[in-house]
């Protein structure tokens, strides 16, 4: 008995010490690759040069790596395109996942948010929902909309609700010309001021913001309950008879 509790404490000593030394080599190994991104830098003579650079480094995942990453989503466009896609591929990662979406509230060009909202729902990190859906109502259309996509790519029933929500608000928007009269409903409705007028442009953008974030709702809640619903009205039945049980899908 003594010999075999030895044995099995004397296994468990070696795979600690195995795990330490593969984790000193990786962190070395994240070293070099920092010191080699910072030299590649220097010599950079474009714009390319950089993102190229960016792209190498994120080749490695490594806390080490991604700190070094997270520096810049606060640079040009195109660094941020770079290194957010980087940091996306960090799974399950919820540093990674809340860095990217707290780098989209930070940013002001649309192409960045856009780009930093994408990534993050590559993490595949469920609890980013709720910070997600707080971007369902952006005035922009393509933030709105990518935020749903992403929602979309984590599969987590905790948007199911925002995101029948979202599809009454636009369901409301009512389907009407511009400059006939009348008011429309749905997010920021208000009556139009007359053909060519600002209530006229301000239902243009309703409509626009209806007819390409309804299709991408449709499609994140199919791809997050499985099934395909044929409207609104089939989709808040459902969800009302399986709210209570329903559970993520694999």
């Amino acid at each position: 008995m003594w010999l075999k509790t030895t044995a099995i404490a004397l296994a468990l000593a070696l795979s600690a010490f195995a795990q330490d030394d593969d984790a000193k080599k990786k962190d070395e190994e994240a070293k070099a690759k920092i010191a080699d991104f910072k030299k590649e830098l220097k010599g950079a003579k474009s714009d390319k040069d950089v993102i190229r650079a960016i792209e190498g480094l994120g080749a490695l995942q490594h806390p080490r790596v991604l700190s070094e990453l997270k520096n810049y989503l606060g640079r040009t466009p195109d660094e941020v395109a770079a290194a957010a896609e980087e940091i996306g591929k960090y799974k399950k990662d919820k540093d990674a996942a809340e860095t990217l979406v707290n780098a989209a509230g930070a940013r002001r060009d649309k192409d960045s948010i856009v780009k930093c909202l994408r990534y993050s729902g590559d993490t595949e990190y469920k609890p980013l929902v709720g910070k997600l859906t707080g971007y369902f109502r952006n005035k922009d259309t393509d933030v709105a909309k990518e935020s749903v996509d992403s929602c979309a790519k984590l599969k987590s029933k905790d948007a199911i609700e925002p995101l029948l929500n979202l599809w009454r608000e636009l369901d409301a928007i009512k389907e009407e010309k511009a400059g006939q009269g009348g008011g429309i409903g749905g997010i920021g409705g208000g009556g139009l001021t007359g053909a060519g007028g600002v209530g006229a442009s301000m239902q243009d953008e309703q409509l626009k913001r209806k007819r390409d974030v309804t299709p991408a709702v449709e499609s994140a809640l199919k791809k997050i309950t499985g099934e395909d619903f044929k409207d609104l009205r089939a989709a808040n039945d459902w969800w009302r008879k399986n709210k209570a049980t329903f559970k993520d899908l694999e």
